[in-house]
């Protein structure tokens, strides 16, 4: 029994440490993509 309950525990940390690192991809990808539009120079919109 001890042997099932330390190969869920592995299990459970593989999913967590899955779940952080997407969580942080989307974070830097969502910074990035923030950092880009301030970069590029603002074009004025053609309906004004």
């Amino acid at each position: 029994m001890l042997e099932n309950f330390l190969l869920s525990l592995g299990i459970m940390w593989q999913g967590m440490l899955g779940i952080f690192a997407v969580i942080l991809l989307i974070t830097f990808l969502v910074i990035f993509i923030q950092w880009c539009e301030k970069k590029l120079p603002e074009k004025p919109s053609k309906n004004e």
